[in-house]
């Protein structure tokens, strides 16, 4: 199959729905389709297409995206369309923060695999990046560890025992390092680093059914790569089986930002299939650990193809990108239309069916929301 779940959307595997504090019939904020945005992922040539558009901050003034199982170089002008499968297992782009015109494509060099992070030469082990951060000198990218398990069609994979962090050398982001990290209890503490002077915040998910608790770690911003310590709901404490949830996502795609003065959780519905879930959800908090706000809707897709509404997930907030209108820019991904509409056609598939689209949401209108 082409299209298939990435780090979050592995995550988003459940099969049940459950009831959530949201108020579904809240007027939802006057959240729009940012256009400019979503045809900056629409390129042709380099990374032409796939899953995450997560964003990293650079201290140059440019910006890291990163992405999970993507098409590389092989989009047809004629047709506009690509193969049906990907070529790699993620990808980069590293952009300047004023120029959506240009962005140079971040893969390993050939020959052999161009995955742009892997430490090993076996096919059925890979990574996905989730979100990241700069500190000093280097850029740290969180990586979920999977592998195939050899059943279970598309979703025959699960993850490793242990995530890692990938650890690139700025300012040229060529040289990676990979530092594993300890078994963090089934918790993947890759949904977003809000960072202060003394101390970074790593946020956490941990399927229940077809959602997620949401967990808070903290690390020195100077030692990222030891020291953990995890929220038990008073006090910050090294034994991460004493982690207690802080929030609950809608899905299992979660991210958490600071955005001016408030922590900001972004959820969605439940998808894995065509004509699921279509809503985009937000929270807020004014401490790193919570309480958070009850679940505000804030978006409904409008991405119809044929009459039908795709597989959605990974809606993710980027502070860095804050326009004059103070409006936050947030992405999500689609994965396909399937079952009710194929992805591949002749061995061809539609490239815009998986590729990432922007809105803009007004940041005042999130805020008085969760008053």
């Amino acid at each position: 199959m082409h299209y298939r779940a990435s780090v979050l959307t592995g995550l988003v595997i459940a099969l049940a729905s459950v009831a959530f504090a949201v108020d579904a019939n809240a007027n939802s904020p006057t959240a729009y389709k940012d256009q400019e945005f979503t045809e900056f992922f629409r390129r042709t040539s380099g990374w032409t297409s796939g899953d995450g558009a997560l964003s990293v901050p650079l201290s140059d003034g440019q910006v890291l995206w990163l992405f999970g199982d993507s098409h590389i170089d092989d989009f047809d002008p004629k047709t506009k369309t690509t193969p049906c499968l990907f070529q790699v297992r993620n990808a980069g782009l590293v952009q300047n923060s004023n120029d959506l015109k240009t962005a140079r494509t971040m893969i390993a060099a050939g020959p052999g695999s161009r995955t742009w992070f892997k430490n090993s030469t076996n096919a059925n082990e890979w990574f996905w990046p989730v979100n990241g951060f700069q500190q000093g000198k280097s850029v740290y990218v969180y990586l979920a560890a999977l592998e195939k398990t050899g059943k279970g069609g598309m979703w025959g994979f699960a993850a490793q025992t242990h995530d890692y962090f990938a650890k690139i050398e700025f300012p040229q982001l060529t040289r990676i390092s990979y530092v594993a990290l300890p078994s963090f209890n089934g918790i993947g503490f890759g949904q977003g680093f809000v960072q202060d002077e003394e101390f970074t915040y790593a946020y956490g998910g941990k399927r229940d059914g077809t959602a997620s608790d949401v967990f808070v770690a903290r690390f020195k911003s100077t030692n990222p790569e030891r020291d953990w310590t995890f929220w038990d709901g008073n006090h910050w404490g090294a034994n991460v089986t004493n982690a207690a949830s802080i929030a609950r996502g809608t899905s299992t795609s979660v991210h958490i930002c600071k955005a001016q003065d408030m922590f900001l959780l972004t959820t969605t519905a439940f998808s894995i299939a065509c004509d699921q879930g279509k809503d985009i959800y937000m929270a807020t908090s004014k401490s790193p650990t919570g309480p958070f706000s009850p679940l505000k809707t804030i978006y409904k897709l409008d991405d119809i193809y044929e009459g039908h509404y795709p597989f959605f997930y990974i809606a993710v907030a980027h502070p860095e990108f804050i326009n004059d209108k103070n409006e936050i820019l947030v992405t999500y991904s689609i994965n396909g239309y399937e079952p009710c509409v194929s992805a591949c056609v002749k061995g061809r598939a539609i490239p815009d069916h998986y590729r990432p689209k922007a809105i803009r949401v007004p940041l005042e209108e999130i805020r008085n929301s969760s008053r």
